[in-house]
């Protein structure tokens, strides 16, 4: 049976009924507790291709959109590459 929160002498020591950790948010092969105690193994990022490009719009320092001549929101890739 799981244990999510201890107290003793009127003292909770651990508490864990608030926590969001979950197997999908969690690195995959990590271990932790979920909110009920359950022990769960990460699975985060256990489908991820070997890389990837997210492409998002590019801003200056004031977080406003950049744009170029002809109006439109100038987007850049980012590259991210697994390595293991």
């Amino acid at each position: 049976m799981a244990v999510n929160k201890v107290v003793y002498g009127g003292e909770t020591l651990v508490d864990l009924t608030g926590d969001t950790v979950t197997e999908e948010t969690l690195l995959k092969g990590y271990r932790a507790h979920r909110a009920d105690g359950a022990i769960i193994i990460g699975t985060m990022l256990s489908g991820c291709p070997i890389e990837f490009i997210l492409e998002e719009e590019v801003s200056d320092s004031s977080g406003q959109n950049i744009r170029d001549g002809n109006g439109s929101i100038i987007k850049g890739g980012i590259k991210y590459r697994r390595v293991s």
